[in-house]
């Protein structure tokens, strides 16, 4: 059970708020002056619960904002259906993140430059968790020569990828998970992701890519590894690629 939650951390904040429902309702009885202090009382505690699971503090700000959204969403008396809709949009566009746990990040000009002088001009490289693509079709035309590829789970993401790379003849694009993504035949790999799935990728990286071949991760690294190489890039005061080298 342990680990169903850790993979799934949506699943684990959804039952985290459950929880922290669950005790407010025992308590609030108790102490009926504290109004909407409880709302507050509610988001710590999901809060508490879930960063105790995952481990990552972050989601302290998603727990404790996450029950003020549902006060304001009820007072302005949003119709019913509204609710499915934004479902339905969020899984529909952001989709591929609840599974992978890996949000939408996109990598800046800066980092597909640095990519270009790391990538075989005649090489394959391919972007785990492509988001729109921009580095594979930054790489084509820094070297026509070469081979890419996007992976991207999430379907509204994955299909404005596709058609961005339609006038690149080098850069196919691939709608799944990154994790079914064979790495084998690639020169470099390159991530955007997170802290969560880094050690798996990287127990995947060592098991598929061959001796000499890239990884290259964007503002994450490694857990425990050195990395060959690190390369600041310009923006956020912690962005850089970190580079193993396999």
């Amino acid at each position: 059970m342990a680990m169903v939650l850790t993979r799934f951390p949506v699943l684990t904040a959804l039952l985290a708020q459950g929880v922290a429902f669950a005790v407010v309702y025992v308590l609030a009885p108790l102490l009926p002056g504290l109004g909407l202090g409880w709302w507050l009382v509610e988001g710590l505690v999901a809060g508490a619960i879930t960063v105790a699971l995952l481990r990552s503090p972050w989601w302290w700000v998603i727990q404790i904002t996450f029950p003020w959204f549902v006060l304001l969403g009820l007072g302005a008396q949003v119709p019913s259906w509204a609710w499915g809709v934004a479902l339905l949009a969020c899984l529909v566009v952001f989709g591929g993140g609840i599974l992978t746990r890996v949000p939408l990040y996109l990598s800046n000009t800066s980092a597909w430059e640095a990519l270009a002088g790391l990538a075989k001009p005649d090489g394959r490289a391919v972007d785990l968790g492509a988001g729109f693509g921009g580095p594979m079709r930054a790489l084509a035309r820094a070297h026509p020569a070469g081979r890419y590829r996007s992976v991207e789970a999430s379907p509204v993401t994955a299909l404005i990828c596709w058609l961005l790379a339609v006038p690149y003849r080098r850069v196919s694009v691939r709608w799944g998970s990154l994790w079914n993504c064979p790495l084998g035949d690639q020169d470099l790999v390159y991530v955007f992701l997170s802290p969560a799935p880094m050690e798996r990728l990287w127990t995947k990286a060592k098991a598929e890519m061959r001796p000499g071949s890239l990884l290259v991760s964007n503002t994450f690294p490694v857990p425990g590894v050195d990395p060959a190489q690190v390369i600041p890039l310009d923006g956020r005061a912690d962005a850089r690629l970190f580079v193993y080298r396999m």
